[in-house]
């Protein structure tokens, strides 16, 4: 509640007090001077935006402006624009809690000295109260990660110091109530600051209701008023520190699950509520990092739990379950010790630059040993003809036999068969080679060799060899990172198209159930309404038989009607109150006057003498008075009957729209499990091309880097590759030449 100048509760319209907007306060902050009473702010500076005027940051409950004291100091000053309950007492709690903390004794100074003004500025001509907190110099959660994203040592070392500051507040009993990237800042030094105090819950506040429930992206769905107390920010606090665990780990997942227009980290409102169309929740759990699939699951499991009965994040809760001992006789497995991320962070750091995904899916060699090329084995010849080898051995026969044939059957020139000979043995020997080119043996063989020979010429000139070397490693690098950042682009790319396609198949379900369940909704007024249609006859009925056992005698108790009046209405055939239905009247040509005629039940017009417009009026009201009267009386309930049959006619009504709706949602529900499959099934395959891929350019850099390691014993590298060149060339011509090709064509061996 807040007070006037003169210290009295002042409440609007309704016991609740009108707040001035962020565009009063605005104005008002124009002239410090008058609108200030504690000296620092009367004499500061508000900081302006170039147009219009004092510059604020706007919330849901306040604007907050930047304003510098005489002194240098800034202040950031909180102006509320909606009244809460019992701000000032709120406030007050949480500055005595903050200000009993012994500073000494937290991991770092999160938090942020304020004080709360109960008479801060005047605004629309009334003092409102303010709260004044130093100006904090940080960068906010999201965007620090964002520039550090690529340093997994920086980042698990802020959330190492998340997860002390989280420690601080659960030790001394206390919750932000809302824990999202806009509410911690990381300052130069990287320790953590906290900031809007409005929602905390600190121990003098037991027993008081929430005044917010926190950002949507940040909150369990399970979170309500009812939570508020030292257990609400830990399912926020296990979130947050999942994000920083991700990031840490494997920066691409920043990428693929962050939308640079959003308000969150990597999950957010709808990872919560429906997780089974989530498309983070299954590259989280599973990843190839085990601290970080065990995370991942604990958070995925708190989202049906009560916050209340939530675990703390601590570095135990942390801690990874040590692997099953191995049967006695073998060595024990290692236990997992250790809860902080840095911890892991040694642990699951890979040598070499394998990306932390890759880890146990690459076998890589000690980094202590590099092993050194061994001479590939000889090929003992060729082994197990094949259905090209006959095929060139035939052709090769047939090639070498048909000019001879030509010539004895066909008869030919002089001089034809020596050069046709000649042409068909040239022909048979190509065909020959082309076989034995393509034998597996000949072309291992070719390789080594053609390996042997560039790494020699690599030995002839061992710096500049360690340049190109050095120089096909950056353009790997480059390749692999630019490879993963188009994977990253077309993960984003399929969580977009994922989104885009559930809100459209939404809009299209709405729009097809929304006539359904309109026309559902009216069906209690259709039925009232079929229950009155089915009741005026009887109405009718009961209306027309008081009506007509109504004398026209009666009317004589009205005013100004005689009985000659009444008379003249007998004659005109108007007995009962029943002989008219009402009185219109039409304009005399004569005297301007109006002429009243009486409506039969025919609908036919009846002039009566001596009735003018006031008598007629009067015996209408009377009419309608005794009809009035009639229906009051009249049967109000349908017989049993035709009850049932207007309420199973609606009862089927309900039952068609609600097929209809349920009809519309399965097929609905249908197209969402096909997009679902669609961008699961696509980014299974991007995943498993890009390791795929990776494994390869792995292999790829631990054989340059193999090659420039042995540069350093160049001369004696180079002997060895010489005569293991020489003998490679020697084996290849015994073991794989077009002799022995020929022999093994003809007899298998």
């Amino acid at each position: 509640m807040a007070v006037s100048s003169g210290g009295r509760s002042t409440t609007g319209t309704g016991g609740v007090r009108k707040y001035p907007t962020g565009a009063n306060y605005a104005e008002a902050l124009q002239h410090p001077e008058l609108c200030f009473r504690d000296p620092d702010l009367q004499h500061g500076t508000v900081q302006q935006s170039p147009v219009l005027g004092p510059k604020a940051i706007s919330g849901n409950f306040a604007s907050v402006f930047s304003v510098t004291a005489p002194d240098g100091e800034r202040y950031a000053l909180k102006c509320f624009t909606r009244d809460t309950d019992a701000i000032g007492a709120r406030y007050t709690a949480i500055s005595t809690a903050l200000r009993a903390l012994d500073t000494g004794s937290l991991s770092q100074p999160w938090p942020v000295r304020f004080e709360f003004l109960e008479q801060g500025v005047l605004a629309l001509g009334d003092w409102f109260p303010v709260v004044r907190m130093a100006w904090v110099q940080g960068t906010d959660l999201m965007s620090w990660i964002d520039h550090h994203r690529h340093d997994p040592a920086a980042v698990h070392a802020l959330a190492d110091r998340f997860l002390a500051m989280v420690g601080d507040l659960d030790d001394h009993g206390i919750a932000h109530g809302d824990l999202q990237h806009g509410n911690i800042l990381v300052a130069d030094d990287s320790t953590l600051r906290l900031v809007d105090y409005d929602g905390m819950y600190v121990p003098a506040l037991k027993g008081e209701a929430a005044t917010e429930n926190g950002h949507r992206n940040y909150q369990s769905p399970q979170r309500g008023t009812a939570d508020f107390g030292p257990a609400m920010d830990r399912f926020s606090a296990w979130l947050i520190h999942l994000s920083l665990l991700a990031v840490a780990t494997d920066s691409s997942l920043w990428t693929q699950l962050h939308d640079s227009q959003g308000e969150y980290l990597i999950l957010s409102e709808p990872d919560f509520k429906d997780p089974a169309t989530s498309l983070a929740w299954p590259l989280l759990l599973g990843h190839s990092d085990q601290r970080l699939r065990v995370e991942s699951a604990h958070v995925r499991g708190f989202l049906g739990q009560p916050c209340s009965t939530l675990p703390r994040l601590t570095a135990d809760a942390l801690t990874l379950p040590a692997p099953p001992r191995k049967r006695k006789g073998n060595a024990a497995a290692p236990t997992a010790t250790g809860g902080t991320t840095s911890a892991a962070a040694q642990a699951n750091a890979p040598s070499g630059g394998i990306p932390a995904w890759l880890v146990g899916r690459v076998a890589s060699a000690p980094a202590s040993a590099v092993p050194t090329s061994a001479p590939a084995p000889a090929s003992a010849g060729f082994t197990g003809r094949r259905p090209r080898d006959l095929a060139a051995a035939a052709t090769a026969v047939l090639g070498t036999a048909a000019p001879t044939v030509l010539a004895v059957t066909v008869g030919q020139p002089e001089g034809y068969l020596p050069a046709a000979q000649g042409a068909a043995l040239l022909a048979s020997a190509a065909m020959i080679g082309v076989g034995r080119r393509f034998r597996p043996e000949y072309r291992t063989a070719r390789q080594r060799v053609r390996g042997l020979r560039r790494r020699a010429r690599e030995l002839k000139d061992p710096a500049g060899a360690h340049r190109r070397l050095e120089q096909e490693i950056q353009k790997l690098d480059a390749a692999t990172a630019k490879d993963g950042a188009a994977t990253d682009k077309r993960m984003q790319t399929l969580q977009t198209d994922l989104r885009d396609g559930l809100a459209r198949i939404t809009m299209d379900l709405n729009r097809r159930t929304d006539q359904s369940r309109q026309r559902k909704a009216e069906l209690p007024a259709r039925e009232q309404n079929k229950i009155a249609a089915a009741l005026e006859p009887a109405v009718r009925q009961h209306v027309e038989a008081k009506l007509r056992a109504t004398s026209i005698q009666e009317a004589r108790s009205l005013s100004n009607m005689g009985a000659k009046t009444v008379g003249a209405l007998v004659q005109a055939g108007i007995r009962t109150a029943a002989d008219f239905t009402g009185v219109s009247y039409s304009q005399s040509q004569g005297s301007g006057s109006r002429v009243a005629y009486f409506v039969r039940a025919g609908g036919h017009h009846v002039r009566v003498a001596g009735v003018g417009e006031a008598r007629a009026n009067a015996l209408d009201a009377w009419r309608r008075s005794l009809e009035q009267r009639a229906r009051a009386s009249a049967p109000a309930k349908l017989p049993g009957s035709a009850l049932t049959r207007i309420r199973a006619e609606i009862a089927t009504l309900r039952t068609q729209y609600d097929r209809e709706i349920k009809q519309a949602e399965s097929k609905a529900q249908q197209d969402r499990d096909v997009l679902q499959k669609q961008i699961t099934d696509a980014r299974q395959r991007l995943t498993a091309d890009r390791q795929q891929r990776a494994m390869e350019t792995q292999r790829k850099r631990a054989d340059l880097l193999q090659r420039q390691k042995q540069l350093s014993g160049a001369e004696a590298e180079r002997a060895r590759v010489t005569g293991e060149l020489s003998t490679a060339r020697t084996e290849t011509r015994r073991n794989l030449g077009v002799r022995k090709y020929v022999t093994f064509l003809l007899t298998g061996h």
